[in-house]
């Protein structure tokens, strides 16, 4: 599974800026998959959490997961349009339950555009908006807006794909401190092709 993942320097060409590996992959099971939302407690409205969030083990959960691997990427410095990356993959049980699980995915970002879903962290709150959900083939792509206060957004790109009997994920934060280069683009979805084309090549 870890064969499948994209290198920093795969990563750097497709965001523009070089990233650096943000400590080993995980991989294992759904369990290795971040935790820390489980219910409407951590957030609402939790049907939209996998648009705005990637790789939460909640949306995962109960889908007939065989194996995940996923890791970060950052970088932090001047001139850097994009900050840090997370892409992971998650092998299911089939084809058919990829391309159900694919499917599901695009009718739940769909319905979610607009919404905007609050994380319940500590003694605030995040408020993430699922905005320009599109579909290109096996990808489903969408741009996800945060309030950095004093009326800053900072936009992060969220893609997924399917191949074979894999569900690729993948997030890229945006957070250059120019309005002008802050911008979404298609870094994410580009980066899911990457990972499709590993899968696809098995």
């Amino acid at each position: 599974m870890q064969q499948f993942l994209p290198t920093a320097d795969e990563v750097g060409t497709v965001v523009g800026n070089p990233l650096d590996l943000a400590g080993p992959a995980k991989t294992g099971g759904v369990e290795v998959l971040p935790s820390g939302i489980r219910d409407s407690a951590g957030a609402t409205p939790l049907d939209c959490l996998g648009v705005v969030t990637p790789l939460m083990r909640v949306v995962y959960d109960n889908s007939g997961v065989r194996a995940v691997a996923w890791r970060d990427y950052s970088r932090f410095g001047a001139g850097l349009a994009v900050s840090s990356a997370e892409a992971g993959v998650v092998r299911l049980d089939s084809e058919e339950a990829a391309a159900r699980m694919f499917a599901r995915f695009t009718t739940q970002w769909q319905s979610c555009a607009g919404t905007t879903v609050t994380l319940h962290a500590g003694s605030g709150g995040l408020d993430l908006t699922a905005t320009d959900v599109r579909v290109d083939g096996p990808v489903l792509r969408a741009t996800v807006l945060s309030d950095g206060g004093e009326g800053t957004v900072f936009p992060t790109e969220h893609a997924v794909g399917v191949a074979r009997d894999c569900v690729v994920d993948v997030d890229v934060a945006i957070t250059d401190p120019d309005p002008a280069r802050r911008l979404p683009a298609t870094r994410a979805a580009d980066l899911v092709r990457v990972m499709l084309a590993k899968v696809d090549e098995g």
